[in-house]
């Protein structure tokens, strides 16, 4: 292993290479996805086909090509830069995500098409591929996708792509029971897309977990800077853009059909892109107000960029309903609420007494969002004429809506929880140790560990993956030089003793020899100040 030590007094930092300890869980990895793309070359060659030619082409590209191309937008750029926040994961989050959604993607069209059209449709015994098809395969990456947010810098590449490759017949499994089934309204895919999701990955986590120490959100490393918050914003701008094509993507009907559409069925796009939109305002809105309230009148970048969004996920489900546009408002409010304060108090609560790890805060986005959307629909069924439900009476599209949430989270955290163990078992070597958690050292190249050096005082309970130093003027410059200047995510941990981790949101610092410090404790006076 070689080290490079950074910092002041030399000591203060190291950076290492951990590359022969890893180096046969990469082999695993890129054995993995060698096995999986002749699988799934061999399968395709076999089992799938084409949409015909040329009746049904044209109308699948103008009728749903633009909302496939903003689906894919999501997923691979949206989510990908959404995830970006931490530190020393930036590599991960956005290229991983390409990986395990292309992985996810090309798996669904195989299973969720034999779900479909094989098993419980009425085919030939061929997946026939058509534009509908991709993008119910790009909605299950989507679901993968806000799986990965749970275990986020907590797994090796080869844990996280078996993660997501055993989601895919789980998925596809769930969404045939809740729409086909159950017939829930679940147009956006708040149910099936992100209640499964969440609840997977949250089980998964919880599960890999298990043999990692300190793996949450108290973790020194799971923390964000200036540019990282900036650049998962453009993942949230993205997202926010794109998700009323996201709900709506599979509400259209052909307007040229043998059958005139019934009003419901032709107003359905346009209602999930106004409701979409809608909620999404209103849902932003209230992300500022309760993270100015809750944060002592002060903002908190990570309620932004998440929180905004949860009004995309409510309205998911109730999208297709003729609501009133101040109803809308009204539930994306809500969710943006209720996001925030996720993240304020459920968040630390949950990793406190369950050891949860949920690095993305997936629960409120996804999770709780969705149950509340899940139930606006059934609610919101009650005062719908029939012709916008999939039963005769609202009070049944109810039920039916508590029963397919139920369900759902039943199978995402049984799911999470099998799956999650198995990829905890020590193949090819240990889980990640606390020093490579959220570190793109362990398997980027131009990347080295950051790692506390051998001197370093212990953090808590194991060895600080970070330095403690002086908190002296020139100690703190040399953590600017190194970049260990951004706040921790919620809730900050209460480091005792010296530290060089500078809380920019001005939370003390604080020493054993005096009293709590904020950053303005560490600013050169002017008679000090250079000429």
């Amino acid at each position: 292993m070689t080290s490079l030590t950074k910092g002041a007094n030399n000591h203060s930092v190291e950076f290492c290479s951990h590359a022969p300890l890893r180096h046969s869980q990469m082999q695993l990895f890129s054995g993995s996805l060698v096995l999986l793309c002749i699988t799934y070359v061999g399968l395709l060659l076999g089992l799938a086909q084409f949409t015909m030619f040329p009746d049904d082409v044209g109308g699948q590209i103008q009728q749903y090509y633009q909302y496939l191309l903003h689906v894919n937008i999501m997923v691979f750029v949206g989510f990908g830069f959404l995830m970006t926040f931490l530190r020393r994961y930036s590599f991960g989050a956005v290229a991983l995500n390409m990986a395990a959604s292309a992985v996810v993607f090309l798996e669904a069209i195989l299973v969720v098409g034999a779900m479909q059209q094989v098993a419980f449709g009425q085919g030939s015994g061929r997946i026939v591929i058509g534009v509908p098809l991709l993008i119910d395969s790009a909605f299950c990456a989507a679901s993968s996708m806000i799986a990965y947010g749970a275990v986020i810098g907590k797994t090796t590449p080869a844990q996280l792509l078996w993660l997501v490759v055993a989601q895919v017949p789980i998925y596809a499994a769930n969404q045939h029971l809740v729409i086909h089934v159950f017939k829930a309204l679940d147009m956006g895919g708040t149910i099936v897309i992100h209640l499964f999701g969440a609840y997977y990955g949250l089980a998964a986590s919880f599960m890999l977990s298990r043999r990692q120490g300190l793996h949450g959100v108290s973790h020194p490393k799971n923390i964000s800077g200036y540019l990282n918050d900036v650049i998962a914003m453009v993942g949230t701008l993205f997202l926010f853009l794109y998700w009323p094509s996201f709900n709506a993507a599979l509400a259209s009907v052909p307007q040229d059909g043998p059958l005139s559409p019934t009003e419901a069925q032709a107003s359905s796009q346009f209602l999930s892109i106004v409701n979409t939109l809608l909620s999404l305002l209103g849902s932003t809105i209230a992300t500022f107000a309760i993270s100015a309230l809750t944060g002592h009148g002060r903002l908190n970048m990570m309620h932004v960029q998440n929180s905004s969004l949860a009004g995309g996920v409510a309205m998911g489900a109730a999208c297709t309903l003729n609501m009133t546009p101040g109803g809308s408002v009204l539930v994306g409010t809500a969710a943006g609420a209720l996001s925030v304060c996720g993240y304020v108090f459920i968040t630390p609560a949950l990793d406190r007494l369950l050891d949860l790890g949920d690095t993305c805060g997936i629960h409120n986005l996804h999770g709780m969002p969705a149950i509340l959307g899940g139930l606006v629909a059934g609610l919101a069924s009650l005062g719908q004429s029939s012709g916008y439900l999939n039963y005769d009476a609202g009070s049944m599209q109810l039920g039916y809506q508590i029963a397919a949430m139920v369900s759902t989270v039943a199978i995402g955290v049984s799911g999470g929880l099998i799956v999650g163990f198995l990829m905890s078992l020590p193949y090819r070597g240990p889980s990640l140790t606390p020093t490579e958690m959220f570190d793109d050292g362990v398997f980027w190249h131009g990347m080295d560990v950051e790692a506390a050096a051998p001197t370093a005082p212990l953090f808590e309970l194991n060895a600080s993956v970070y330095a403690r130093n002086n908190n002296a003027p020139e100690s703190v410059r040399s953590a600017f030089q190194v970049g260990i200047t951004a706040p921790p995510r919620l809730p900050p941990s209460p480091f005792e003793g010296n530290a060089d981790i500078l809380f920019l949101s001005r939370i003390p610092i604080r020493n054993q020899q005096s009293n709590p410090k904020t950053l303005e404790d560490y600013e050169p006076s002017p008679k000090s100040a250079p000429k």
